[in-house]
């Protein structure tokens, strides 16, 4: 479970494991409904960043922009925001 949290992808592996698009992924970054580190020019995402979106997020619509927001807000405000230290 561990090595999980290490475990860093790439925006292309994450597009894939989420059959979204590069600038569907980059969209839900910047309005911070999956975190990302920033390596160089690059973007990664670890499997625990991964896996707290689906969990979180998981029934609501982030299609676009302005639902995304909408589910950012609505699972923040819950407090089932789950990051780790």
């Amino acid at each position: 479970m561990e090595g999980d949290y290490l475990q860093m992808l790439t925006t292309e592996e994450v597009c894939e494991k989420l059959n979204i698009s590069r600038n569907q992924l980059q969209m839900l970054r910047e309005v911070g409904v999956i975190k990302g580190i920033k390596t160089g020019k690059a973007f990664m995402f670890s499997s625990f960043a991964l896996r707290n979106f689906m969990q979180q997020y998981e029934g609501l619509d982030v299609s676009n922009p302005i639902k995304a927001r909408e589910a950012y807000k609505l699972v923040n405000a819950n407090g089932t925001n789950n990051e780790a230290c």
